[in-house]
């Protein structure tokens, strides 16, 4: 494993992740109303939803998963951060400090999803594991590490 940069503390992990909720929040709702538009209001002429109105779909949850796994894969795997990652200066590399591979993040963001379901306690295994890993981390053998404070040239000037 790398040591180049310590791990993150939960407190960063879970500020980046409030930050880029905001940012997908946003994707969801220009990708909802993209799809009102195509599929239309679903009310009737009385002005009435139908029982089952065209956005209460699982087709339109799918289409917002799927949305936010390449907004993940992408940042992980082109950038190994995502906007709020920037801000709170962590970055997911896998164990030799690399970049994520396509299966690392993709594994990485399934076991997340079932992992932070039940309240965040994938992400709460890090408080008992002796390197500060969430289930995530483990499973994708990946680590989100802090850079340190200040590790971009623009902050260095």
């Amino acid at each position: 494993m790398s040591d180049a940069f310590p791990n993150a503390s939960l407190k960063r992990r879970f500020a980046a992740i409030l930050y880029d909720f905001f940012l997908i929040f946003a994707l969801w709702a220009i990708t909802l109303v993209v799809l009102q538009a195509a599929l239309g209001s679903g009310a009737t002429v009385d002005g009435q939803l139908p029982d089952k109105p065209p956005l209460a779909t699982v087709w339109v949850q799918l289409t917002c998963y799927i949305e936010t796994y390449l907004f993940y894969l992408y940042f992980w795997r082109i950038k190994g951060q995502t906007l709020g990652m920037q801000v709170w200066k962590i970055r997911t590399v896998d164990e030799a400090g690399h970049l994520l591979s396509i299966h690392q993040a993709t594994t990485r963001f399934l076991v997340a999803t079932v992992a932070m379901a039940p309240f965040g306690l994938g992400l709460f295994w890090a408080l008992f594991d002796k390197d500060r890993r969430a289930a995530q981390d483990i499973w994708s053998h990946s680590r989100v590490v802090y850079l340190g404070d200040k590790p971009y040239a623009s902050e260095r000037r």
